[in-house]
């Protein structure tokens, strides 16, 4: 049997029972979409918001992280931080996402 699949993210195959792609690391579960935003568990400085919008967009974490300074200067001190904290609450961490997917894979 042929049990392969191709990563939406890399189109790279990658066996179907697989949760994360071995080539790229994004997540494969069926239960979350491949836009879905997640919190980095590997790339953080403090919630890894940063390093979860820089993977998700393709871009380095620094430029991200620049942009909420930028952003926390030219509101006064206010958008960035506040921002930031309502997509700490939001965004779900890729390793509560990878657990609830390796459940899934569990249930028959």
């Amino acid at each position: 049997m042929n049990d392969v699949r191709v990563c939406p993210f890399c189109a790279e195959e990658v066996r179907a029972a697989a949760i994360k792609c071995r080539h790229c690391g994004s997540l494969l579960s069926t239960r979350y979409a491949p836009g879905d935003w997640y919190r980095s568990s590997r790339d953080r400085m403090l919630a890894g918001v940063c390093g979860g919008l820089a993977q998700q967009f393709g871009v380095p974490a620094a430029v991200i992280r620049l942009a909420f300074v930028l952003m926390t200067l030219f509101s006064l001190g206010i958008a960035g931080p506040l921002i930031y904290l309502v997509l700490w609450i939001v965004m779900p961490s890729d390793e509560w996402a990878r657990e609830e997917a390796e459940l899934d894979q569990l249930e028959p």
